[in-house]
């Protein structure tokens, strides 16, 4: 039996969905409907060619219970922003970019063994003042898993459910907000895995740059570096089992990037309803490096080769160079890196 949805399905749910966002404050339908409506309608698509309609229903019973929440949430917000408003108490908010430039570039490649890319990335740098100044630039890269594509829907989910939820939240603290979006995104991965009864996750590597700090937020073996002043550093840590024994002392560095269970990892998004996740925040400097990469990447390149091409090239040749290298190196997974160059005012 052909188990696709209807067009008149479709179309009748994402009408029935855009009606259903206007419980939410005008400023944040404006803000966030668009992409909210394109990853319902995916994932809407996904649960009813799997499960068929118990499926869609499951789907449907989930997107209804986050509309409330999330709606009360806002609203909550809209109040406590107007209320601020009224008693002078909204902050002003200074130009990020009168504070750093930023060069990035980001780029995927399938290499040269999978059939399919299961990496997913973003880069944002807001066009409104006021939340570039508030929220900073976000980066995101996730490496999914899973196979039959349900790697490619959980990694595209993490990177685009970060990204809306991230700036859709209006705490000041942006190491809770960012924790908050990973694990958003995770309790979504995880329940539509568990309505389609599939095995689904992905890894998330999500970093946020706000003024001189950098905040950085990790689930799974995706990882993120600064190169500074021609040395790099590992800044995030990877939650598999050989790293695990590297920080033991059982294995040397050199022994993990060939073991046979390197690819084995105890943490990810869309595997359990709630997920642990680590917060690094550094201070950066002028002229630091960010680069975020999937371990298509980083299990080929060491990170002193990494360092030479992202010190010798500006940010888009370097992510060519560093896709172009990993796939010299026989390019056995996807490949995905994020790489923005920061440049900070010098003092008068």
């Amino acid at each position: 039996m052909d188990s696709r949805p209807s067009k008149h399905m479709l179309v009748t749910s994402g009408r029935l969905y855009s009606l259903l966002l206007y419980v939410y404050p005008k400023q944040f339908r404006q803000k966030y409907s668009w992409e909210m409506i394109q990853t319902f309608r995916d994932c809407c698509r996904d649960s009813f060619e799997r499960c068929g309609g118990w499926g869609l229903v499951k789907w449907w019973l989930f997107i209804l219970y986050d509309l409330i929440m999330t709606a009360i949430l806002e609203h909550l917000k809209a109040v406590i922003t107007l209320c601020k408003r009224l008693l002078g108490l909204e902050r002003e908010f200074t130009m990020l970019d009168n504070l750093l430039r930023l060069d990035i570039a980001l780029q995927t490649d399938v290499g040269l063994k999978r059939p399919h890319n299961e990496d997913s990335m973003v880069s944002v740098v807001p066009d409104d003042p006021e939340i570039l100044s508030k929220k900073g630039a976000l980066f995101v890269v996730a490496d999914g898993m899973g196979g039959h594509a349900k790697g490619e829907v959980a990694s595209d989910m993490a990177v685009k459910i970060v990204n809306a939820s991230y700036y859709e939240d209006d705490d000041d603290d942006i190491a809770s907000s960012l924790s908050r979006a990973v694990k958003q995104a995770n309790r979504m991965i995880h329940h539509l895995a568990m309505v389609e009864e599939s095995g689904m996750g992905t890894t998330c590597i999500a970093s946020v740059l706000l003024n001189d700090t950098l905040f950085i937020a990790n689930v799974g073996d995706s990882r993120a570096y600064i190169i500074r002043n021609g040395l790099p550093r590992q800044v995030s840590q990877d939650h598999s089992w050989v790293a695990e024994q590297v920080r033991a002392g059982i294995l040397t560095r050199e022994q993990a990037r060939t073991h046979e269970r390197r690819n084995v990892i105890y943490r990810s998004l869309g595997c359990c309803a709630e997920v642990e996740v680590d917060i690094f925040t550094e201070q950066v400097q002028d002229g630091d490096v960010l680069v975020l990469c999937t371990d298509g990447l980083s299990e080929v390149i060491d990170e002193d080769e990494l360092c030479s091409i992202v010190e010798q090239y500006e940010s888009q040749e370097s992510v060519t160079r560093l896709i172009a290298r990993a796939n010299e190196c026989g390019g056995p997974d996807n490949i995905t890196a994020i790489v923005a160059r920061v440049s900070l005012p010098q003092s008068a």
